[in-house]
């Protein structure tokens, strides 16, 4: 395999990647979800000036964006797209695979770089509304150190990567943590000295790694695909939460004690066949029941933090939308298992469970905002909120979620 090889071998690999990702996008933001998040983000927006407006001078930015940037910052992987087959077919030829390698990190260093200037552009405003002395044009300078920083974390990343100690790894992850919190933090508050030290301990991390790690063993293949992999399912089950995806490698979690609370709510009966096994479901996956904890958490912080009460309504209903919107596909769920079908149960059956589980997720999910509202506002918009929010449950289970299984059948 000669340059020009890896190379078309990269395109070819990056062509099937953007494909994939731009056709699941497309369903996963359809056009009720993409009104939702465009109505989020200009909510949030507003909110977020409002408050810009009321916030204490003492409040703590310089800590908030060092923690925030500091992660975005230390977790750098560079993605290779590497498969399982490439053991057998690239593992000859590893000691000619630079031009492949220098173009994962040129993309990875691209994607992730979008990652910090998004988080830094909506940062800004906090930013100089505490530190009202500082410029717009440093702002501009710190982006382009923190790009800097970028690089050099990805480097450090990559030559612990032969590695197969995970203990090494936590133990790189912390250092590197540390040192990128002091360095964002020095820059904030402009202490250029201590940060150009913090940056010279970078360097000191990726120099050992190199010359302890990378310089010593070849690369561990099974563990980047099999990091590949992971990165892959993980889009995979972001996608499944709004389309089918066939490629979905499912492994759910065994949540034994609340498994035997859920199951003892129902009766063993023909009608209850479905309602079982998605209540099952539902607790045991690591998409479902992780998200559903998400977004019931995100709501509280928005009524914590919003600070008009029409505005703690809006994005509590929205989050509320979503919940219930996010968690109709289960209705797909075994969809490629043809033992499904084998039961001997009505199709009505199925879509009645569907839209019991739906809406007593919603019903407990108002229920918490109840007593969030009641903690913050009061017992009477607590009370107003019940009252919108119950109607909304119950129009959204009777009508959205009844087409939405129309369309997934059809």
């Amino acid at each position: 395999m000669n340059q020009m090889d890896t190379n078309a071998l990269w395109k070819d690999r990056l062509s099937s990647h953007v494909k994939m990702t731009s056709r699941y996008l497309r369903l996963m933001f359809n056009d009720h979800l993409a009104f939702a998040l465009i109505f989020f983000a200009a909510g949030f927006a507003y909110f977020y000036q409002q408050w810009l407006e009321t916030v204490p001078n003492d409040f703590p930015v310089a800590w908030l964006m060092a923690l925030i940037l500091g992660l975005l910052l230390t977790y750098s992987p560079v993605r290779t797209f590497f498969k399982e087959a490439d053991m057998v077919f690239l593992l000859s030829v590893e000691n000619r695979l630079s031009p492949y390698i220098k173009k994962s990190f040129i993309y990875s260093f691209v994607m992730q770089s979008y990652w910090i200037a998004i988080f830094l552009f909506g940062f800004t405003p906090l930013y100089l509304t505490i530190y009202q002395g500082v410029s717009s044009s440093y702002l501009l300078w710190l982006f382009v150190i923190l790009l800097i920083v970028k690089l050099g974390n990805m480097i450090a990343m990559w030559f612990i990567q032969k590695s197969r100690d995970p203990r090494l790894h936590y133990l790189d992850y912390g250092i590197r943590f540390v040192i990128n919190l002091m360095i964002v933090f020095f820059l904030i508050n402009q202490g250029i000295l201590f940060a150009i030290i913090a940056a010279a301990l970078l360097v000191g991390v990726g120099f050992l790694n190199y010359m302890n790690i990378h310089q010593k063993f070849s690369l561990p293949w099974d563990l980047l695909i099999e990091k590949e992999e992971a990165r892959l399912q993980f889009f995979y089950r972001m996608a499944n939460m709004s389309t089918d995806v066939p490629n979905l490698k499912r492994k759910p979690k065994k949540r034994h004690m609340l498994v035997r609370w859920i199951t003892k709510l129902f009766d063993y009966k023909k009608d209850n066949t479905f309602l079982y096994l998605y209540s099952i479901t539902f607790i045991r996956s690591r998409d479902y029941f992780g998200m559903y904890i998400r977004l019931v958490a995100l709501a509280i912080f928005f009524i914590f933090w919003v600070p008009l009460f029409a505005g703690k309504v809006i994005f509590a209903m929205l989050l509320l939308f979503v919940t219930g919107f996010q968690f109709i596909p289960i209705y797909q769920h075994y969809r490629s298992l043809d033992w499904i079908q084998l039961y001997p149960v009505n199709i009505d059956v199925r879509r009645k469970a569907v839209h019991i589980l739906i809406i007593s997720l919603m019903v407990i999910m108002v229920s918490v905002l109840v007593v969030t509202f009641f903690i913050v506002t009061g017992w009477s918009e607590a009370l107003m909120f019940a009252g919108l929010a119950v109607a909304f449950t119950v129009l959204f289970e009777r009508f959205y979620v009844k087409n939405r299984i129309a369309r997934l059948e059809g």
